[in-house]
């Protein structure tokens, strides 16, 4: 059953100070995002009752765009430029239809609503825009917010770093902390045997999930990550492994994703392609990567034809390496991925099986060593 559509005009009744109201208005336009994507029959109508309201109080108004800031936590960040080129071709012929709200902040405006509309307008070359000025309330409760997430059309990339945002701004931890705390976590409920426990508690009320986390034994970090997820109605384990893994993608990739509209899984098969696992200089594994990845968008290939692809690149530079040389090197950098925060996780079981193999295997190292030294 569809949710109904709280009122957008009674929350623009009174001021506010300009520090609250930057989380305040990215809270309402994540909700805005959820429900244009989910083509909710009430969401225009809600916004063109808000814009007729703002219209009574203040007047709609000419602005300069150059006195516009677009807000900064906006979910979508990545607006392509064909949406722009769109949105202005609209704009020019049939002209602006519907102004942006905007909210004042000093002597300028943050962009509340309308951000298609406003590159648009500044890709025309136009000095000003149409719009309709809002203050917000005093006690605008929190929405729920980045349900845009859950929408198909909007990158992973975008998905991935609002999540470890939104983690972070809950939780106080730095962004760059989120990702490893939440790996970190998964793989310890993962061995205890209660990810099927974490993944069930999605669906439940916000009480019944935090009273569930409790059952876990969790840090004070490590609880606050997995809250802000389930909240968002977000199964951790396919956060880590759908959206995590992309934010630690190569610069070129992360720029096809958000640029080209490359796909996650392609973009973390292609990711393979460096100069440590071809073996040879970074920058020549960098341009097979570029030329892989162009390959892969222009010809529209799926991830199996992708993976076929970079197979045929690998072969070309490790052709040379026998079976057992590839095993040998595979091993060694399974070992330098070894760190210390997971030997830390590790129970005492798996240490004792690990160091037994260690020794074996360091013992028959050492007398190899032994006998290429003669």
């Amino acid at each position: 059953m569809a949710r109904a559509l709280p009122s957008l005009a009674k929350r623009f009744d009174t001021p506010v100070q300009n520090a609250q109201q930057t989380q305040a208005i990215a809270d309402l336009q994540a909700e805005i995002e959820r429900l244009r994507i989910a083509q909710s029959p009430d969401l225009e109508s809600e916004l063109e009752k808000l814009r007729a309201e703002l219209t009574q109080q203040s007047g709609e108004q000419s602005i300069a765009v150059a006195l516009i800031d677009p807000n900064p936590e906006q979910p979508r960040q990545t607006i392509t430029q064909e949406s722009i080129l769109s949105m202005a071709r609209s704009l020019e012929k049939d002209g602006q239809i519907a102004p942006v709200i905007l909210v004042p902040r000093g002597k300028r405006y943050l962009l509340w609503d309308g951000q298609r509309r406003y590159e648009g307008t500044k890709h025309l070359g136009r000095e000003t825009i149409r719009a309709v000025v809002a203050a917000m309330p005093e006690n605008l409760h929190r929405q729920a917010l980045l349900t845009f997430i859950h929408h198909e059309d909007l990158n992973t990339l975008d998905k991935a770093e609002a999540i470890v945002r939104e983690i972070a701004m809950a939780s106080g931890l730095e962004e760059s902390e989120v990702p490893t705390i939440l790996s970190t976590v998964l793989r310890r409920l993962d061995r205890q045997k209660k990810t099927v426990q974490l993944s069930g508690l999605v669906t439940l009320s916000g009480e019944e999930q935090r009273s569930g986390l409790k059952t876990l034994e969790l840090s004070p970090a490590e609880f606050k990550t997995l809250e802000v997820l389930l909240d968002l109605t977000l199964n951790p384990a396919s956060v880590k492994a759908n959206l995590v893994s992309v934010l630690s993608l190569p610069k070129d990739l992360k720029q096809a994703v958000r640029e080209q509209g490359l796909k996650a899984a392609h973009a973390l098969a292609l990711a393979t392609l460096t100069g440590k696992t071809l073996q040879i200089e970074e920058r020549v594994a960098t341009r097979e990567r570029l030329e892989a990845t162009q390959q892969a968008i222009a010809q529209d290939l799926s991830v199996r034809q992708t993976r076929e692809m970079i197979a045929a690149i690998k072969a070309k530079y490790l052709k040379g390496n026998s079976n057992e040389e590839q095993s040998i090197n595979l091993l060694t950098r399974s070992l330098e991925k070894l760190t210390d925060e997971a030997l830390e996780s590790a129970n005492s079981e798996q240490l004792r099986l690990l160091e037994s193999a260690l020794k074996t295997k360091l013992a028959a190292v050492r007398k190899q060593l032994t006998h290429h030294n003669f």
